[in-house]
């Protein structure tokens, strides 16, 4: 039986990961963290868990086989250190996380023999819409590339760190060597950047679109999400793959989905 911890357990992400940790044979939620002085402290959040603050976060994790960040960058920067336990394996969803505190905890899975998968995002359809982004990338290394993402109007970060993620590997695919986000003024004629333009509306759950336009065709690549339960499932999945791991690395969910 694979223990599973939850930090961000009642954001809207969070949640749904610990619901379907808990539907799993194989499975058994026995930690759900919140913040400090959140009013869900001692909510009951599925029969028999109760949730508990960030500040007993190293208790919680002591008999569990896999920690999973869904935060923000400014609480993992206390929550990944806090988690930190020899043989404890990590899965982390979080955006946004400083460079220095992804640095520090490469070293300190490495030193303790701990696992863990880290992305911007769980799905299987957009970890196959970021391989079609590579391929498209490095086939039309000449044409103009617009990213459009769109998210609900509670999204508190922007651009999407499934944007950014696209546009790192497109980068890396291409001759592109600038980011801009959004454009306003005289912007002049295109020069090797990749622009991110960020829409906050509705109850949209996210919705990427890759443009690549040439002189006389494009083509746009779309990734829409229906359901947030398609993020959760692929966290579940990633739990279930590094719970043994314990292989002292960082991990992607391509490694995860085998693509």
């Amino acid at each position: 039986m694979i223990s599973v911890v939850v930090g961000g357990a009642t954001g809207k992400l969070g949640s749904l990961v610990c619901r379907l940790v808990s539907e799993q044979e194989d499975m058994k939620l026995s930690g759900a963290i919140v913040s400090e002085g959140s009013a869900n402290i001692g909510r009951e959040i599925l029969p028999g868990v109760r949730c508990i603050g960030a500040d007993r976060l190293s208790e919680a994790v002591k008999d569990a086989d896999v920690y999973v960040d869904l935060t923000s960058p400014s609480a993992i920067v206390k929550t990944l250190p806090a988690a930190r336990r020899k043989g404890l394996n990590y899965v982390i969803g979080t955006t946004g996380i400083p460079k220095e505190v992804m640095e520090t905890f490469e070293k300190n899975i490495a030193a303790d023999g701990s696992g863990a998968v880290v992305t911007p995002n769980f799905s299987v359809g957009v970890n196959v819409f970021f391989k079609t982004c590579e391929s498209l990338a490095a086939a039309l290394k000449d044409y103009d590339i617009e990213i459009i993402e769109t998210h609900h109007n509670q999204k508190k970060d922007a651009p999407s760190g499934t944007a950014k993620k696209a546009a790192e590997l497109i980068a890396a695919n291409s001759c592109k060597t600038e980011y801009l986000y959004g454009r306003e003024g005289e912007v002049g004629a295109r020069g090797n950047e990749i622009c991110i333009h960020s829409v906050r509306a509705g109850d949209v759950v996210g919705e990427h679109t890759v443009i690549f336009a040439g002189n006389k065709e494009r083509i746009e690549l779309t990734h829409r999400a229906h359901s947030r339960e398609a993020f959760a499932e692929g966290a579940v999945a990633a739990i279930r793959w590094i719970a043994n791991k314990n292989s002292g690395k960082i991990h992607t969910m391509y490694e995860v989905l085998g693509l």
